[in-house]
């Protein structure tokens, strides 16, 4: 067995050439434009970063991207960031409208006082046979009121998420950051 021994500081100081010798001979990205979807890469029309190998090799001489050059690049940015603006605008505007329709669902909500339904009884007790469902809910609202509500905002103040039993019962719809209260009656056929 034999040792080579080197000095210390000579070590480190190979180390770090090393490291850059390592990664020398590679390239960085280059931008290209895709003229079509290329599986991995990226969709059509879309500036993309590849491998200057991908590129030379694959993406080129199939006729699936063009290079550009760097005017365009930065072109590309500047239309990327207008984009990026009109759409957080429209997102915006998107969202005022949205709050405006859920106002007046909640106004709507406010006005139903109560929803009935009729459901057969099993004989002395107060369940009944079939139960009360959101989709009950929303098909009543949907006849009765004219409001599109979405299962999920439908909350019921019962154990398993339906009414089983007749009488009164509350039952709660959120709507944005608000809650309106419903009162469902359940009465025997």
């Amino acid at each position: 067995m034999s040792f080579i021994l080197r000095p210390f500081g000579k070590n480190l100081l190979s180390c770090s050439s090393q490291v850059l010798k390592r990664h020398a001979h590679k390239k960085a990205n280059i931008q290209v434009k895709l003229n079509q979807f290329v599986e991995g890469v990226g969709l059509e029309n879309e500036v993309v970063a590849v491998r200057p190998g991908l590129m030379r090799n694959i993406l080129y001489p199939a006729g699936k991207a063009t290079y550009i050059d760097k005017k365009a690049v930065i072109e590309g940015d500047e239309e990327d960031k207008s984009m990026e603006e009109a759409s957080s605008a429209a997102q915006l505007l998107k969202e005022a409208v949205d709050m405006e329709k859920k106002k007046v669902l909640m106004g709507h909500l406010e006005g139903v006082r109560e929803l009935l339904f009729n459901r057969a009884v099993v004989p002395n007790s107060d369940h009944t046979f079939g139960s009360v469902t959101a989709e009950d809910l929303i098909s009543k609202l949907k006849e009765e009121f004219g409001l599109d509500v979405d299962k999920s905002t439908i909350e019921f103040k019962s154990e398993g998420g339906r009414i089983k039993s007749l009488g009164q019962h509350k039952v709660s719809v959120q709507i944005g950051q608000e809650t309106a209260e419903i009162n469902v009656v359940v009465n025997p056929v």
